[in-house]
């Protein structure tokens, strides 16, 4: 069976695809499949993140088109009651990542090359597991996701900080996202802050955080310990979260070791 012409809509499985070797069955992409740009760069854009162009992916009559998360879940739905072929995912943590990227891998034929990815990925986030600076030392951490209202980083996140060697006690594994009250923070009082907000990159306004009511009574800000992370390398279930992990440990414990 020939592997099919895409439209992908989910970054993650561009970036997937992509590593995989498989970007030529890509017709048509998001304004956020923005990696790697060298590869991406001729394919058309069929829309954003939930504002689709369903005429355009008319046109371009693709075999199969890739949804991801319960925020495309009702496009992916539409899709399929107009007829379209359609593959939705929605990881929650690490092991489901790792099942779609095998199952992507089936997909376009490409069953061995995807099950060299996710042993890379297992073996790369182990890696960073044994490497951690301290495994008594478990900073205190919060990581936001959306800041209107502020929502704590949910899905595989917890198990990248514990991995990282961080302490994430305000939400388990496998558990959504979801806004997060101002007396739990407080009473967690988190040493670190992560900003990542979805669709932001790097792009963030960190005054918006500081000047959050009661806030400057957080540790984490007192200590001048809020930092951002590009959230492409946090929220996209995919083979960046290696990166993601990296950038974090970094974080939580350069400081501590250049006192």
């Amino acid at each position: 069976m020939n592997p099919p012409r895409i439209v992908s809509c989910s970054p993650a499985h561009t970036e997937i695809l992509c590593l995989l070797g498989r970007q030529d069955l890509i017709i048509g992409k998001t304004a956020y499949c923005d990696f790697p740009k060298d590869l991406l760069k001729e394919k058309p854009v069929i829309g954003s993140w939930i504002k689709l162009n369903y005429e355009l992916i008319e046109k371009l009559k693709p075999d199969l088109i890739i949804t991801n998360s319960i925020v495309q879940e009702k496009i992916a739905v539409k899709l399929k009651e107009a007829g379209f072929n359609v593959y939705h995912s929605d990881p929650l943590n690490l092991e489901q990542i790792y099942s779609d990227i095998l199952e992507v891998g089936k997909i376009v034929n490409e069953k061995k090359c995807a099950e060299e990815l996710v042993e890379n990925i297992k073996r790369q986030l182990a890696e960073i597991e044994n490497n951690k600076p301290s495994k008594l030392l478990k900073p205190k951490v919060y990581i936001e996701e959306w800041h209107d209202p502020p929502t704590i980083s949910g899905n595989w996140i917890p198990e990248l900080v514990q991995i990282v060697g961080g302490d994430y006690g305000l939400i388990k594994s496998g558990k959504r996202s979801m806004p997060i009250s101002i007396d739990k923070l407080f009473e967690y009082n988190p040493e670190k802050i992560i900003i990542s907000w979805c669709g932001f990159g790097e792009k963030v306004d960190i005054i918006q955080v500081l000047n959050r009511s009661g806030w400057d009574l957080l540790d984490a800000i007192k200590n001048k310990q809020i930092f951002i992370v590009d959230d492409n390398l946090l929220n996209r279930p995919g083979p960046r979260i290696v990166d993601g992990a990296k950038k974090l440990q970094e974080i939580f414990f350069s400081k501590v070791y250049a006192k």
